[in-house]
């Protein structure tokens, strides 16, 4: 087993500068291996914006390892393996902690808690399924983690758990809910945001025949004991439908979001990246000029970046309040059907820093992008 800390090495190539931005793009990764930043609704980064935390298989279908890499000396080295399987990825809206779920002996599986910066670690372990599936989310408090859960075909929900007792429960049931991408508030830890996938369809074996259905998906709220249901005005009637792509604005109490444009041409004129507040009658346009996919807003709610639809996969960073943006870099990345071939950009908590994926080597790899000192200011600028 991979221990932490137990190896380190140093794969990072230097590459291009972009001659437009200034940007100054660094490969972390270089081993013949599918490497994935996880997912850019949350940094998955520490308070000062030095580790980064990645996983890493041989295959596909493989067990995962957990890594991090130093911004600074460009090492990498273990957190964790997955023992033989890892899911419910998270980290503590204060950066601190990194959080996954690994399986056990038989049925039991643990939730690894580990601080980034020192890799010291501490497990919960629970005896039986159901287990947490993709990725989780984490509470201010530190101790309350929750994550999506497939009971049966057609039979998903959410699970509260608190590693301080040992703890667990459903709190919230559903039909549609079978990537429900559950994300805590960071603010207050009130509200969870939950994925609608309205129609899914699977086999009886769990294969996904339809993500959706003619509806699309929709987004909704819940409170921190799984009521209070409230349907959020995004989606079809509403809008064009979600791309199913969405994370809170800091502790803004807003919430991030992308729509599919029948014709792109229309996306990039009338603006795809919108943004709401629970409450709120209906969304507002953010930015226009791209094709947005997967957004990120910065941690102190002033900023966002987004991969987009375009030549070469263009990273955009821009300002929330203004709507100006500009391409960062060029990712490189192919945009395919695996997820490690999407960039899925976030913000380091500094926003000195893009981390994102490409495969443009044609290996899925971690890339980061320093972001030029006065880019984002000039952008916030009225």
């Amino acid at each position: 087993m991979l221990e932490p800390g137990s190896i380190t090495a140093k794969e990072a190539i230097v590459r291009e500068t972009d001659p437009h931005s200034g940007a100054r793009i660094v490969q972390l990764t270089s081993a013949p291996a599918i490497h994935s930043n996880i997912y850019g609704e949350v940094p998955y980064m520490d308070p000062s914006s030095r580790w980064v935390i990645y996983t890493r298989r041989a295959a596909s279908h493989g067990p995962s390892e957990v890594w991090r890499a130093d911004l600074e000396r460009l090492w990498l080295t273990p957190v964790c393996d997955g023992a033989p399987g890892i899911s419910g990825m998270a980290v503590s809206p204060d950066q601190r902690y990194f959080y996954c779920a690994r399986d056990l002996d038989g049925d039991r599986f643990e939730i690894l808690r580990t601080e980034i910066a020192t890799l010291e670690q501490a497990r919960v372990a629970f005896d039986g399924p159901p287990r947490p599936r993709s990725l989780g989310s984490v509470a201010p408090d530190s101790r309350t983690y929750i994550s999506s859960h497939t009971f049966a075909v057609h039979h998903y929900g959410i699970v509260r758990y608190n590693l301080e007792e040992g703890t667990r429960e459903v709190i919230h049931e559903g039909r549609d809910i079978c990537n429900a991408h559950p994300q805590i508030e960071p603010g207050r830890g009130e509200d969870y945001l939950i994925q609608h996938n309205r129609g899914c369809e699977f086999d009886e074996e769990g294969r996904c025949l339809r993500l959706t259905g003619d509806q699309g998906a929709t987004l909704y709220l819940i409170n921190k004991d799984g009521g209070d249901y409230r349907e959020l005005p995004v989606g079809k009637p509403h809008t064009w439908r979600i791309q199913g792509h969405q994370c809170w604005i800091g502790t803004t109490g807003e919430i991030l979001l992308t729509v599919s444009a029948p014709d792109p041409q229309e996306a990039i004129e009338k603006g795809n990246l919108m943004a709401l507040r629970p409450g709120d009658e209906e969304a507002r346009i953010v930015a226009r000029g791209h094709v947005y996919c997967h957004p990120n807003a910065s941690r102190d709610g002033r900023f966002f970046v987004s991969d987009t639809r375009g030549d070469g996969v263009p990273i955009v960073v821009g300002s929330i309040k203004t709507g100006k943006n500009r391409v960062l870099c060029r990712s490189g990345a192919s945009l395919s059907t695996p997820q490690y071939t999407h960039p899925h950009p976030y913000f380091s908590p500094d926003c000195r820093w893009v981390i994102f994926n490409s495969d443009r080597t044609g290996i899925p790899h971690v890339f980061a992008a320093r972001v030029p000192e006065g880019l984002l200011e000039e952008l916030d600028s009225d």
